[in-house]
């Protein structure tokens, strides 16, 4: 039913925190069923023509952005969308606001012009901005276990790179710049710091959560009669396929045709009543 993505720059944690996110969410707010992703798709065929148009460098960033964008509204569409629909809380480890710095502001395109070619996306409900020193961000990057986990090194090559970029989600997610339209219509919290602790993420993402879920946000992406509908007919579904109560060993009750043997349910009653 809501979109929460995780955005912030390489190294600063995003992957860790849509991790805690997703535990968060079922653990203390009682979301059923959360399903993880990221953006761009390294296991998608459009996602990974996005990778290697920043590895390889020979577009322009127009043709860059078009890709980034491309894999997000088959992304949004063929995978996102159907997940709230059935009701399901979707995490995403970056979203349109990685394109909005990334490519809008420090590709040079413009805000209005990334903004545009992702019209067609989905707009996150809740943006939880992570931050840290880029300094902290580069040594994770350049550490063994995280280069070796996500191959990094294709977006994050120079410290003048990272502060620029951190710079970029600053500017866009503080206010500071206006957020284009139609995204503007989501919320943003943050920066959210990831420089301490494991214990310390997971409380400052807890509060921002909290506060977003206790406002009683409606779906951005989704109408909650759909979301209603979907549930019931699965309730439907799985009464229709249930044949016994296994646990106490009865019968579906419309199994037995013979349950009033032969009487009127209102002579049962009366009978029920007399005696």
């Amino acid at each position: 039913m809501y979109l929460f993505s995780i955005e912030g720059g390489d190294g600063s944690g995003k992957g860790l925190a849509a991790e805690i996110v997703s535990e968060i969410l079922q653990s203390e707010f009682c979301f059923t069923s959360v399903e993880s992703t990221a953006e761009p798709r390294r296991d998608h065929a459009l996602g990974r023509l996005a990778i290697d148009s920043v590895r390889k460098q020979t577009l322009t960033p127009e043709e860059e952005a078009g890709l980034f964008a491309a894999d997000r509204l088959d992304h949004s569409h063929g995978w996102i969308l159907p997940r709230l629909h059935e009701g399901k809380a979707v995490v995403s480890g970056r979203n349109i606001h990685s394109s909005l710095v990334y490519q809008g502001i420090v590709g040079g395109i413009g805000l209005e012009k990334a903004a545009q070619m992702n019209s067609a996306a989905l707009i996150p409900d809740l943006c939880i901005w992570v931050d840290c020193d880029p300094k902290i961000a580069l040594e994770r990057i350049r550490s063994g276990t995280l280069r070796g986990m996500s191959n990094k090194e294709e977006y994050f090559e120079t410290s003048d790179f990272q502060i620029r970029i951190r710079e970029g989600y600053r500017q866009l997610l503080s206010g500071e710049l206006e957020m284009p339209v139609p995204f503007d219509m989501g919320a943003v919290v943050g920066p959210v710091s990831n420089e301490g602790t494991h214990n310390q993420l997971r409380t400052q993402l807890k509060e921002v959560i909290r506060g977003f879920l206790h406002s009683r946000p409606n779906p951005i992406n989704v109408q909650t009669e759909q979301v209603d509908q979907f549930r019931i007919r699965k309730i439907v579904r799985e009464s229709k396929n249930q044949s016994r109560l296994s646990d106490i060993g009865l019968e579906n009750a419309k199994r037995k045709t013979d349950w009033l043997d032969g009487k009127k349910p209102w002579k049962i009653l009366k009978e029920a009543q007399d005696s």
